[in-house]
């Protein structure tokens, strides 16, 4: 009986070996989207005696609580950078100003680019996890089927919190708490040694250093000179909200203004059009469910990932998280470019006497942003998911519509905002994936 286990343990190992042998490591000659020096991040080889690695991990498990088996089953659901972006969703929302300088972007960055550079080491060094290498060690999880050393849940949590702490300096040492949570949770599942998560931190905190410095001069600097707007026929209020956003440095737009449109019409029909509109519960629910949410194409990502298998390739899903965050970012400095070109007016100021449905946001309304941010998310989303681009892009003219059933948006800004931000969309994927 012994002897059988045993036949069935190696053959078990054997298998996992030749999976990690079989395993694309495409990712690998990926190009790096945002390093200057990537030279400059060196990874040590991992070391050659692995008995005090082993006792680490045995030691680890060996004193597991219901705690620490959540905190496992908790970081190991999807690919690593499933998790932070459900974090940044929630950074965003207690702090709704910080998505002015688009976070998310920045962040998913730093993950990708350190996953590139973990899924380069891995190939290089080629180091078997530690249930391959001592069979008696039952791993709590399915050890992934890729080679060890680097961690990418430990690279990943490294580069997002250090990142993240950037933009939120308060909760600094929070998240740099809940990464090494999550890279102490890889040792304790038995799929990682110590010093495969210790690789993992220094590779992913020298990527974020990196991405942080290119965030510090993002060109959130820059004051507004004050300029306000005169003309009573365009919008006017005691402060525009997010202009200097329109100036910020793009990362991948060729110019800020490289997708502007024609400027607006005259919006007497369409005044009238909004006035004679008959409210109803679904209208006004579109409206209620729009007006509140903007990080609903992130959680959407994430869950067609699960439905399309993407959830343990952990390289694809930091790219498609990558690809949506600066696309979100190119879309929101090229909307507000738009909107302070022409300080579009908005319906209650058009006609005083006309109440919204929701309060009107502090900035011109031409064109939509919710419908050029939905637009430029659907894109990417149905590059990626091509048998949902319908509903992607239903539900990016759905976001457009609600600004219209809101009361705080000419149809012609929701259909403006559409195109333009199809166009940003189209234009991001192609810089993106083109060879």
């Amino acid at each position: 009986m012994k002897k059988m286990i045993f036949i069935i343990a190696l053959s078990m190992v054997q298998f996992c070996t030749q999976a990690q042998k079989t395993m694309s490591y495409e990712a690998a000659n990926w190009k790096l989207w945002l390093l200057d020096n990537p030279q400059q991040i060196s990874v040590q080889a991992p070391p050659t005696q692995t008995k005090t690695d082993l006792q680490a991990v045995k030691q680890a498990m060996s004193v597991l609580d219901d705690k620490k088996r959540e905190a496992i089953r908790f970081w190991n659901a999807g690919a690593p950078s499933y998790r932070w972006n459900k974090v940044i969703v929630d950074m965003i929302e207690a702090n709704p100003e910080s998505m002015l300088r688009t976070p998310a972007a920045w962040v998913n960055l730093a993950i990708y680019d350190a996953t590139v550079l973990a899924w380069k080491e891995k190939l290089k060094y080629k180091r078997k996890r530690p249930n391959e290498i001592d069979t008696s060690i039952r791993t709590i999880i399915d050890a992934p089927r890729t080679y060890g050393y680097p961690c990418e849940h430990s690279v990943t949590a490294s580069a997002a919190a250090h990142v993240l702490a950037y933009f939120f300096p308060t909760k600094a040492d929070s998240l740099l708490k809940l990464a090494k949570t999550a890279a102490q949770s890889r040792i304790d599942a038995g799929v990682q040694f110590p010093s495969d998560t210790e690789a993992a931190w220094k590779l992913g905190e020298q990527v974020a250093l990196q991405i942080i410095e290119k965030a510090k001069h993002d060109g959130s600097d820059k004051q507004w000179d004050g300029q306000m707007n005169k003309d009573p026929k365009k919008w006017t209020g005691k402060y525009p909200f997010g202009i200097t956003l329109a100036t910020f440095t793009p990362m991948f737009l060729k110019t800020n203004n490289q997708f502007r449109p024609d400027g607006p019409p005259d919006f007497a029909k369409e005044m009238e059009e909004m006035k004679n509109f008959k409210q109803t519960f679904r209208s006004a629910s579109i409206a209620y469910y729009w007006g509140s949410t903007s990080t609903n194409w992130i959680e959407l990502a994430g869950q067609k990932m699960f439905e399309y298998g993407l959830a343990d390739d952990t390289p694809a899903a930091a790219r498609i998280y990558a690809v949506l965050g600066t696309a979100s970012h190119e879309s929101a400095i090229a909307i507000m470019d738009a909107k302070y070109a022409y300080w579009g007016i908005r319906p209650d100021q058009y006609d005083p006497t006309y109440k919204p449905l929701l309060s009107t946001p502090p900035f011109p309304g031409y064109p939509s942003g919710h419908a050029a941010g939905g637009a430029t998310a659907s894109e990417v989303l149905s590059y990626f998911f091509p048998a949902d681009a319908p509903l992607f892009r239903k539900m990016a003219e759905e976001c457009a519509e609600s600004r219209f059933y809101a009361g705080i948006h000419f149809r012609t800004d929701n259909v403006v905002g559409l195109e333009l931000g199809r166009n940003v969309g189209k234009y991001l994927v192609e810089q993106w994936m083109k060879k």
